[in-house]
């Protein structure tokens, strides 16, 4: 996703590449027929068209990083806080061209800067140990001020609650995210449930199936994780006590819910079993253990009693905390 002087020329000399290739073959066509000379317009075309995303990238990356966005990670995101300067400023990077990239959609509901800010935090943390990776599943993350069902309604009423998907058949390059949940994610940093990071690991796996694993994950971390989950899927979850069950209903939701523990809560997932710990470290390509640890004491969440951040103007009780409720499918519980 970042543009980085070796992947800026790496572009350019494809785009070089693919212009005088269209243009050679202008050429012979043109000997044939003189009127195909006027093809010979697509070569610069063509160097514009393989150029314009790592151009318009450079240029987002150039630009300054709002002061608002700068106090919203500072507040909300542990995982921010805790890198140093060069990490944090690889980071506004990634959050700057995410924001550019990927529409961010209020259904009955508004939006603000907090909110597009945490969804873009919440697909920068699984990825940020990987040097060249882009979402190209994604398009426009929509946000529901609810939980909601199989029919993408209110889930009131209904035995299903899902606080977030990645979106599939007609609203396929859309996630779905719960305005409530992906808000109490981020205002609970000791906890393990985050929405936002447990979607976006799903839709890192989905990628990851379509376009390939990133050069930092080593062949046999997959390996050995394939047969890790194998093995743990075809066991009892009691002996996990540590782990929801709900991480045993199929390969993927396991995948999905150990990487929002592993960001979430690395210290409790590493003294509890270092050796799916390290399995992580090795697939994630980062050691979230050795950073968070190195906070300092700041924050246990919100009080019962203090304003809610969503911004509703009540509680945080009878609101945001109220409304996330257990959850169910679609999402950690």
């Amino acid at each position: 996703m970042l543009v980085t002087p070796e992947s800026n020329r790496r572009n350019q000399r494809q785009a070089l590449a693919a212009a005088v290739l269209v243009a050679m073959g202008t050429g012979v066509w043109g000997w044939i027929a003189a009127p195909l000379w006027l093809l010979l317009a697509l070569s610069p075309f063509t160097y514009w068209l393989l150029r314009r995303r790592t151009i318009r990238r450079l240029a987002v990356m150039q630009q300054p990083f709002p002061d608002a966005w700068e106090q919203i990670l500072s507040t909300h995101v542990a995982f921010f806080v805790a890198l140093d300067a060069g990490g944090k400023a690889r980071f506004r990077q990634f959050v700057q061209i995410f924001l550019d990239e990927v529409r961010i959609t209020g259904i009955r509901t508004e939006l603000d800067d907090t909110v597009r800010v945490l969804v873009a935090a919440s697909a920068v943390i699984p990825i940020f140990g990987f040097h060249d990776w882009d979402y190209h599943r994604l398009r426009e993350v929509l946000i529901y001020p609810d939980a909601f069902d199989d029919d993408y309604q209110s889930a009131k009423g209904s035995d299903v609650a899902m606080l977030g998907m990645v979106g599939l058949h007609h609203l396929s390059g859309v996630m779905i995210l719960s305005k409530p949940a992906l808000l109490a994610g981020f205002a609970h940093p000791s906890g393990k449930q985050n929405v936002g990071v447990h979607e976006f690991a799903h839709l890192v796996e989905r990628e990851a199936d379509d376009y390939g694993l990133p050069p930092e994950v080593p062949w046999m971390a997959v390996r050995q994780w394939v047969r890790y989950v194998a093995r743990e899927l075809a066991r009892p979850p009691a002996h996990h006590a540590h782990i929801n069950r709900y991480t045993y209903t199929n390969s993927h939701e396991f995948f999905a819910v150990l990487a929002e523990y592993f960001f979430t809560s690395p210290d409790i997932l590493k003294h509890k079993d270092p050796a799916l710990y390290d399995m992580l470290r090795n697939m994630f390509h980062q050691d979230p253990g050795a950073l968070l640890p190195a906070l300092p004491a700041r924050r246990h969440g919100l009080s019962r009693t203090a304003p809610c951040p969503c911004g509703s103007g009540t509680r945080y009780a009878p609101c945001c905390r109220s409304k996330t409720g257990p959850p169910a499918s679609g999402s950690a519980p």
